[in-house]
């Protein structure tokens, strides 16, 4: 008896199309990391009303098909990437990164001093710290801080690295943020909440309003010797010798960083707009012989929900419309494959760095049970004659909502909830990877749709589950948005 189909033994990917409902060519699929896909392409069909003087029903007729679903998964460092993109409808806007695709080929070289490459090295900034990752020498694998750079070289302080002839695959250098030279980065309240310099050019470094940092780097002469200067601040503006914030750490105050080459940490920043991008999804049942293939197209992602429920596995559910399916038993022509990243799954006990409301992290009483954010592009299927599935997806309204249940600890979220008072929440989560990986999600003005203080009965604690709708910040100009930062101290 041949093996039946396990759901152990299913392999789910997806490819970006570039046409609507077309699988590309030589397609390269990137593979899925999932806990459940119940995906489908229901067939609609209509029971012909032909009358036989036998009282028999003729024929059943398919006239249209419907193609989508979920994905559900867990949340991990850089297996959302493109699911949130395409949730946000945004593009990454990326740090530098220049990445050996072909040995010795991108960054061909590594002296003591420089990184020779074979372009965009100009993006490569005094001042910059960058990530050293891939190479053979272990030892170069690090944090450094650029000194200079022309568009075939990066060049760092003296014995930097130890020199290498052969860079392999897979050798990359990424920008991570930035330090300041001795005594050059300063912490200031005058004129509002700012670091300031006088070397760095602020303009030069790809900061971008609304996007997070984190002020200090792990050894007390890459911080400032006020704690509070330290940690997390949202970008309000960038000028050339100023960068100022409108999200501090608590008791944030003026320090002169005397003697101290302060170091701050910057990720890649993704906000909400309006470019829609369709997918082609593949299953393959590898219990059946031949494996089947099952190719879902004009798959478009209409949304995207985030759960966190306390002590639990950070979740994700992916929620598409397409349109249309087939399934044989020939995979598609030139299709190659893309591992899926192997980061660490997210928990939501010790990897949950912040949890933040109206501009402050939450602590007792008022501790956080469970929260949960969805995405929303309102996708609709665009029908016609002369097709049985969708000829397109049309766009709606991107919404952005969400739940906070927390324990009733004192009145202050219950009385924003009553007054329609504006407030803001953000999350950070990450660090269980060796680099301390992060994601971090933001919405700058959200306002609250209900929740009321919840007595279940004796011997319980009072919750409260507010859900909230976030809305357009008439400031920042959008209404959520998600940093990815690739290395934290």
């Amino acid at each position: 008896m041949p093996d039946l189909q396990s759901t152990n033994r299913v392999a789910i990917a997806k490819v970006r199309e570039t046409t609507f409902g077309v699988i590309p060519a030589n397609p390269a699929f990137k593979a899925i990391r999932q806990t459940s896909s119940p995906l489908s392409a229901s067939p609609q069909t209509v029971v012909s009303d032909e009358i036989r003087g036998d009282r028999q029903v003729t024929d059943l007729i398919l006239v249209g098909q419907q193609a989508g679903g979920d994905i559900a998964g867990e949340l991990s460092f850089r297996s959302n990437d493109d699911d949130l993109e395409e949730a946000l409808q945004g593009s990454w806007s990326n740090n530098p990164v220049i990445t050996n695709v072909t040995a010795d080929t991108e960054i061909s070289d590594v002296s003591t001093t420089a990184l020779t490459v074979a372009a965009g090295g100009a993006a490569f900034v005094a001042g910059m710290l960058v990530l050293l990752s891939g190479f053979a020498t272990a030892g170069n694998n690090k944090v450094a801080r650029v000194a200079a750079s022309t568009g075939t070289s990066v060049t760092f302080p003296a014995a930097t690295f130890t020199a290498e002839g052969v860079v392999p695959v897979g050798a990359a250098a990424r920008v991570v943020g930035f330090a300041g030279a001795a005594g050059d980065l300063v912490a200031t309240v005058t004129g509002g909440n700012a670091l300031t310099s006088t070397l760095l050019d602020f303009t030069t470094l790809g900061l971008s309003v609304g996007e997070w940092v984190r002020i200090g780097g792990a050894s007390a002469g890459s911080q400032f010797a006020t704690a509070a200067a330290n940690g997390w601040a949202r970008v309000s503006a960038v000028a050339a010798g100023r960068l100022s914030f409108d999200r501090v750490p608590l008791g944030f105050g003026a320090d002169a960083g005397t003697g101290k080459t302060i170091e701050v940490y910057t990720g890649d920043f993704l906000v909400n707009g309006s470019t829609k991008r369709s997918n082609t999804i593949e299953r393959q049942f590898l219990d059946h012989s031949p494996v089947s293939y099952e190719y879902l197209r004009g798959m478009t992602l209409d949304s995207f929900v985030l759960d966190l429920p306390a002590q639990q596995i950070a979740k994700v559910t992916r929620t598409y419309v397409g349109k249309d399916a087939t399934v044989g038993s020939a995979r598609t022509a030139g299709a190659t494959d893309i591992a899926a990243p192997t980061n660490d799954v997210m928990n939501t006990s010790s990897n949950v760095g912040r949890i933040g409301l109206g501009g402050a992290a939450v602590a007792g009483p008022n501790y956080v049970m469970s929260a949960r954010i969805e995405f929303r592009n309102n996708i609709r299927r665009q029908n016609a004659i002369g097709d049985v599935g969708a000829v397109g997806t049309g766009n709606g309204e991107f919404t952005c909502t969400g739940a906070i249940e927390s324990y009733f600890g004192d009145r202050t979220e219950y009385a924003k909830v009553l007054s329609n008072e504006e407030t803001s929440f953000d999350v950070r989560l990450g660090g269980t990877d060796a680099n301390g990986e992060a994601l971090l999600f933001d919405l700058p003005k959200v306002k609250y749709a209900g929740g009321a203080p919840s007595v279940s009965g004796k011997n319980a604690d009072v919750m409260i589950n507010a859900s909230f709708q976030a809305l357009r910040d008439p400031v920042l100009g959008y209404t959520a948005s998600v940093g990815r930062f690739w290395y934290l101290p």
